[in-house]
């Protein structure tokens, strides 16, 4: 619970890191028409039971999740 809550306590995106995280959003193709730029800060959470390797990246090809 602490975990998800920590999008929010941590500062406001910098222009360049909005443009950053908008930019591979853009490639991926989760990029949303109605969204010109992300300013709120990703935040992934894996189920408990996931394992070390597809924790870190195993698996599929990673791409971020949309919004």
């Amino acid at each position: 619970m602490l975990a998800r809550r920590l999008p929010s306590i941590l500062p406001d995106l910098s222009f360049d890191e909005a443009l950053e995280i908008t930019k591979i959003h853009s490639v991926a193709g989760t990029l949303k028409q109605d969204i010109p730029l992300i300013t709120t800060r990703p935040f992934r959470a894996p189920h408990h039971t996931v394992s070390g390797i597809s924790l870190v990246g195993g698996g599929r090809i990673p791409k971020p999740r949309g919004n």
